[in-house]
């Protein structure tokens, strides 16, 4: 008996993250054990991936070796009692494969415009929608506030409290070490690490980098062996990369004020290259901005904008830079 077509809509949608996701970084165990889980649980959910998969791969076939197109369609000019029934035969073969192959690039192209990279989906144990902030208590009685379109994975275990930054900028209360049977406490974001040497700190990924800022007592950053500590009112930026190839900068002091701005509903940007500045109005708003231009991304950007109007923080910054902005509804702004 065939499944209702909202029930198979909703394991094509997830055969095509997984897929997603498989196609990108190795899995981790959890990652592992989550697909093991999803595809026991049905027997369709397994041939939906492997036709997903074989989708995918007819693609990029295609892609890397565009004449065979037309070999693959090239007539074998049949009989004419044959011609239906090959026809019919191939229709049957095909059709599927190119349905799901056009559902996956545009769920794909969709979701990672409109909500973002699909893996995080599979990852996330909390989540917040373009604008929204949500406080979120964990476990121990840490606590996060979330910032718009952020998400976390929270990995707690015996021996450690482990949380990771898949996306956004979270604020992170924890509770000290002696009150959690002596666990860390550590903020795991793009490869670098964050441990929390007091209470309060936040973790912010943007563009490329991550930033971490400490409000309360210390935190020690590292990334690839190197290793800072950060006090109240101090900040560092690093940047991953090839393994052996990250970067870890310097200390350097910030306004609280300013990096906070978004918990009171603000934006504030004090020289702040445009692809950041970008960066952090995307969480705001469905859809996505580009520059066209890697040039223009290092423009700064300064003032106070109220983020509840994304749109016209993006005019009026557009405006100050004389750059044209052009609207590809709904899914794209492209700045040039």
């Amino acid at each position: 008996m065939s499944k209702p077509k909202h029930r198979q809509d909703e394991i094509d949608i997830a055969a095509a993250e997984w897929v997603v996701r498989l196609e990108g970084a190795p899995l981790t165990l959890s990652e592992r054990q989550a697909l093991e889980s999803w595809l026991q649980a049905d027997p369709a959910h397994a041939e939906t991936l492997a036709e997903a998969r074989a989708a995918l791969g007819q693609m990029d076939a295609l892609r890397a070796a565009p004449e065979l197109a037309s070999k693959r369609h090239a007539p074998s000019w049949p009989a004419a009692d044959e011609f239906p029934r090959r026809r019919h035969n191939r229709m049957r073969i095909w059709a599927p494969a190119t349905a799901l192959a056009a559902c996956l690039l545009l769920f794909i192209a969709a979701s990672v415009l409109w909500f973002g990279n699909p893996g995080t989906l599979l990852l996330a144990d909390h989540r917040t929608a373009p604008g929204e902030i949500r406080a979120v208590a964990l476990s121990d009685g840490s606590t996060v506030l979330l910032g718009p379109a952020s998400a976390i994975a929270v990995r707690y275990s015996d021996s450690d409290r482990a949380v990771e930054l898949l996306e956004g900028v979270a604020y992170f209360t924890a509770i000290p070490r002696e009150q959690a049977g002596g666990r860390p406490f550590t903020v795991m974001a793009a490869g670098g690490t964050a441990q929390a040497l007091g209470t309060r700190f936040q973790v912010e990924r943007t563009g490329d980098a991550v930033i971490v800022t400490v409000t309360e007592h210390k935190v020690e950053v590292a990334l690839e062996g190197a290793a800072v500590k950060l006090s109240p009112g101090q900040a560092v930026r690093y940047a991953p990369g090839n393994p052996g190839k990250g970067t870890l900068g310097k200390v350097r002091t910030v306004s609280l004020e300013q990096s906070l701005a978004w918990q009171r509903g603000r934006l504030i940007f004090d020289r702040v290259p445009l692809d950041e500045a970008m960066a952090a109005l995307n969480r705001y708003r469905h859809g996505r901005i580009l520059i066209a231009d890697p040039e223009l991304a290092t423009r700064s950007v300064s003032g106070v904008f109220d983020p509840n109007h994304p749109d016209e923080v993006l005019r009026r910054i557009a405006g100050e830079l004389g750059v044209k902005h052009v609207e590809i509804p709904p899914l794209l702004t492209l700045l040039r």
